[in-house]
């Protein structure tokens, strides 16, 4: 089971691309305090730090900001970048934060999906279509080649503020 720790800035970017696991996992040794548990970890709630000398010192440092709000921020980012949030459970002795990540095994070819995503919305970026199927932006820029090679998709307008149009 891999251990997976990066920041969310950047999720894909973070993931060697030889891996091809669905499922990252934290984990982390004890159980949560102060009453908390998993489901309110997705709510805004109090949180007071187990040792509050080395938040102090990390939030002087800028390492986080308040304490008490990472879960949400988490959940908010995997959602914005088209992912699942995480999921969090305490089990014997452990506290497990669980990433699922697209599954690039899928047999339907990368430019099929690419076709799809860009008919739902013609706006999407290669970024935002790198991040939502776990792929590089190189990956990404290629399928869009092909399919505008074969006719199969077009561009509208300029690279900010123009957008795609399935079917040539």
């Amino acid at each position: 089971m891999p251990l997976f720790i990066a920041t969310m800035q950047a999720p894909r970017a973070a993931l060697p691309s030889h891996f091809t696991t669905t499922d990252w996992k934290i984990i982390s040794a004890g159980e949560l305090h102060f009453g908390l548990t998993p489901e309110m970890l997705f709510q805004p709630h109090e949180s007071t730090p187990w040792n509050p000398w080395i938040a102090s010192v990390f939030y002087r440092r800028g390492l986080i900001e308040t304490w008490g709000g990472g879960t949400l921020k988490i959940a908010s980012q995997m959602q914005d970048a088209g992912l699942q949030p995480p999921t969090i459970v305490e089990n014997a002795g452990f506290v497990i934060m669980t990433f699922v990540m697209p599954d690039r095994r899928t047999s339907e070819k990368m430019s099929e999906k690419v076709l799809a995503a860009l008919r739902r919305d013609g706006k999407l970026t290669i970024s935002a279509l790198a991040i939502q199927f776990g792929v590089t932006t190189r990956t990404i820029e290629r399928t869009l080649k092909k399919r505008q090679e074969e006719n199969r998709l077009s561009r509208i307008g300029q690279d900010k503020g123009g957008h795609w149009k399935v079917g040539g």
